[in-house]
């Protein structure tokens, strides 16, 4: 398992983040004209990994797509018992119909509809990838360390699709 040195800002992450959902907002839901509400400030959607809902389900946004045909599953929030309980990641919590992987640089998103199908084929598959350590995170005097695998996209094919707004 590899690890990351240093420390990270909660609230820096969570800045980061926000330019994905403002991608998905404009280039998607209001693009297309879904009705939503953002929840991402709700506690109860922070506890079930969703950052907007619509009539047609909840979606959560994820800005670490790097143009690089993998992506991010977190599987643990907190994975050093040192600093804090041993908490799973938003891959075991979320309760969203649809993950979304944002690119920032190209505002490409892959839709992945987060069904049982998908989940039980991420467990089939995840040990073949290995186990990152994040760095550590800090936000008013608490301290955990998440813990990822990055995915190539080809060992989920035919479980997502690819979306981008074109103008």
């Amino acid at each position: 398992m590899s690890t990351f040195y240093g420390t990270t800002s909660f609230k820096n992450d969570i800045e980061y983040g926000k330019t994905g959902e403002t991608i998905f907002k404009k280039d998607f839901l209001e693009f297309i004209n879904i009705k939503y509400l953002d929840v991402t400030q709700a506690q109860r959607f922070r506890a079930i990994d969703s950052d907007y809902k619509t009539h047609i389900g909840m979606y959560e946004i994820k800005t670490n797509y790097k143009d690089d045909k993998h992506i991010i599953i977190e599987e643990y929030t907190n994975i050093n018992s040192h600093l804090s309980e041993i908490s799973m990641g938003w891959f075991y919590k979320s309760e969203a119909d649809m993950l979304v992987f944002i690119s920032k640089s190209t505002r490409l998103m892959i839709l992945i509809p987060f069904t049982d199908k998908f989940k039980a084929h991420y467990e089939s598959i995840k040990e073949d990838y290995e186990l990152h350590r994040n760095r550590i995170s800090i936000n008013n005097g608490r301290q955990w360390q998440s813990a990822f695998r990055r995915i190539p996209l080809e060992a989920i094919n035919g479980y997502f699709g690819y979306y981008r707004k074109v103008i």
